[in-house]
């Protein structure tokens, strides 16, 4: 019990260190009110077990937004999501201090006889860092129309995560972090969108 109490602390801290960017976009002549029903529909080839925990995490986000999952058929809007990983390379910036030799003038403008080291000076070292960056797009459809209507994105900088248990908690709080700005249902989106 104090193990799992302290691996969701830690989760806790995780996601609030976050690197987390989302952005959103929506058609502001959509009537997002006769929204009742949701399905979410994607490539089920090379299914992975990070696929099947964002299709859960989706639902779970929909359904908490008041929404029900439905058959294709009866489903008012349909919900598609594409996944990225990249390489990408930074460039860090670290300081180092380091002993100065100094020889110059003393109090008073006399010069002193012999050179000594004093002082320290800072310089900037230079290292390249790689990591990966993951990307998560979310694409809201109108079931009759078939046209975009919302679109959510997420990007983060990849961390190692060694359980099931950690990873499902991790995209969990990606896709409800996502999933902020979609309107509850029976409201209109906020207006302070991205």
């Amino acid at each position: 019990m104090v193990r799992r109490c302290i691996l969701g602390l830690f989760l806790v801290f995780i996601v609030g260190c976050s690197t987390i960017q989302v952005s959103n976009d929506y058609n502001p002549d959509y009537d997002f009110r006769k929204l009742h029903s949701f399905v979410i529909l994607y490539n089920k080839s090379g299914e992975s077990l990070a696929k099947e925990r964002i299709v859960k995490a989706l639902t779970e986000g929909f359904e908490a937004k008041g929404y029900r999952a439905a058959p294709k058929d009866k489903a008012d809007f349909y919900v598609v999501f594409h996944t990225n990983v990249t390489n990408k390379r930074q460039i860090v910036t670290d300081y180092k201090t380091i002993g100065v030799p100094y020889s110059g003038y003393g109090y008073y403008g006399y010069r002193h006889p012999y050179r000594y080291s004093s002082g320290t000076a800072v310089v900037p070292v230079y290292r390249e860092v790689n990591y990966k960056e993951g990307k998560i797009v979310v694409d809201a459809l109108d079931s009759k129309t078939k046209k975009i209507f919302w679109r959510g994105t997420a990007t983060d900088r990849l961390k190692s995560l060694k359980t099931p248990e950690e990873r499902w908690e991790y995209i969990k709080g990606v896709v409800a972090k996502l999933l902020e700005s979609f309107p509850a249902k029976n409201k209109p989106p906020a207006k302070n969108q991205k």
